[in-house]
């Protein structure tokens, strides 16, 4: 059996609690073997049973349309009812035998049918061609299901199709509001059975609404992309400083918010400068500035409530907006990005960003800093020396450069996550 993460992490830890008198060794040694006990459940069947339930569901959509125009109405009516029930049957079956991963995955397949069915009737019948509303129709009913059996599986698959769904309807040039409605419902139901993933699945979702219309209402304002970037920004600052304050307070899922927010914050600010656009001619400026103003009270309040933060936090969160904002103004007419300025600025955040990880003994942080600020160095390189690019000399330096970085930056990512290890022991 493979040790997992935690494990590992618990064995390490004792080495220190043993040498340090806390745990003695004969404690020591039976917390480790009820750690390697060969009965512990697996997630690995679940896992490939639910993946071997969508390819089964798929393999059923593509039968059927392949033989659809050779079948009569009835049988194609029948087969299609027969099919969906029939996993939910099996799951109901599985279910009584206490097969928890084929349960799951007879779940899954049910509400895979249940999509097929509802594309396939409306072939049938010449619907009118609605492709977000078949979406709707197709989440709403795995949402019941994940309701009605308390399925983790089938719970799962509802927030992808309610992702499809928001990003169909807001393709389509529309503010969606109305994803809010069964999104909250998958929500409780996520927390309801207390699913790590499910709430993670919640966190994207909602972060992948909000970001998704964010397009259209800054086309509605008027806003360019410097404009939208700013505001969108300030926001997942804020949201960042929550995290943080929440995580002191012991409230579930606060770490993981940092995490979405921190990822979301080195994206907006690496588009913001690399973006060809300035600021709108007739763009209103009030709302981005006002955004930052609130961002910039949020921080202060953060950080004179929580212990954690730093005076540099508070001017770190700040420079993201403002590193955008001053992108936006600095942006020449012909569309030439001032990287000599917002460059530098970014990778100092990755800087504090690995700094903030070690200090809040928060080790995706840490890792996170450290694989922008990589990123961004590569980036500043192919802009660099892109002219050499058709030479030799182009690949020797590149080489060498990207051999010695690596090596340099991989010991400095140990050194801080050993750091941050040891502070937690």
């Amino acid at each position: 059996m493979w040790p997992t993460s935690y494990a590992k992490r618990v064995a390490s830890d004792l080495e220190a609690w043993v040498e340090k008198g806390w745990v003695s060794a004969d404690n020591a040694s039976n917390i480790l073997a009820s750690l390697d006990k060969e009965d512990a459940p697996s997630k690995l069947p679940v896992v490939i049973s639910v993946l071997g339930a969508v390819l089964i569901g798929f393999s059923a959509m593509a039968f059927v349309a392949a033989n659809w125009d050779e079948m009569s109405k009835g049988l194609r009516l029948g087969m299609l009812a027969v099919a969906m029930w029939s996993a939910y049957g099996a799951a109901a079956v599985l279910h009584l035998r206490n097969q928890v991963a084929f349960t799951e995955a007879a779940f899954v397949v049910g509400v895979a049918l249940f999509g097929a069915n509802i594309m396939l009737i409306g072939q049938m019948y010449h619907l009118p061609e609605d492709f977000p509303a078949g979406l709707l129709a197709w989440s709403l009913g795995g949402l019941v299901t994940a309701w009605a059996v308390q399925s983790r599986a089938a719970l799962a698959a509802t927030q992808l199709l309610l992702m499809g769904w928001t990003m169909a309807v807001i393709s389509e040039g529309n503010i969606h509001l109305m994803y809010l409605v069964p999104w909250t419902a998958a929500a409780l139901l996520a927390f309801r059975l207390d699913w790590g993933p499910a709430k993670h699945l919640a966190l994207i979702g909602l972060i992948v609404w909000l970001l998704g219309n964010a397009p259209n209402l800054a086309e509605n304002l008027g806003w360019g992309p410097i404009e939208l970037l700013t505001v969108l920004s300030s926001l997942f600052g804020i949201i960042w400083l929550v995290g943080i304050a929440g995580e002191e307070r012991q409230q579930p899922f606060a770490r993981a918010l940092q995490g979405y927010a921190a990822i979301t914050l080195l994206v907006m600010f690496w588009l913001g400068h690399v973006v060809d656009d300035g600021f709108e001619e007739d763009a209103g400026y009030l709302i981005p500035v006002l955004s930052v103003v609130v961002l910039l009270g949020v921080s202060v309040l953060a950080f004179a409530r929580a212990k954690s933060l730093a005076p540099q936090d508070v001017i770190a969160v700040a420079a993201f907006p403002v590193g955008i904002l001053l992108s936006g103004a600095l942006t020449s007419s012909d569309g030439d990005v001032p990287l000599i300025l917002t460059a530098p600025l970014l990778l100092a955040l990755c800087v504090w960003l690995v700094t903030l990880g070690t200090r809040l003994q928060n080790r995706f942080l840490i890792n996170l800093g450290f694989a922008a600020f990589g990123g961004e160095a590569l980036y500043l390189y192919l802009e660099t020396f892109g002219t050499l690019l058709d030479t030799a000399a182009f690949f020797a330096i590149g080489g060498i450069l990207l051999i010695a970085g690596g090596f340099v930056w991989e010991r400095l990512r140990r050194r801080a996550t050993a750091t941050q290890a040891e502070a937690t022991s």
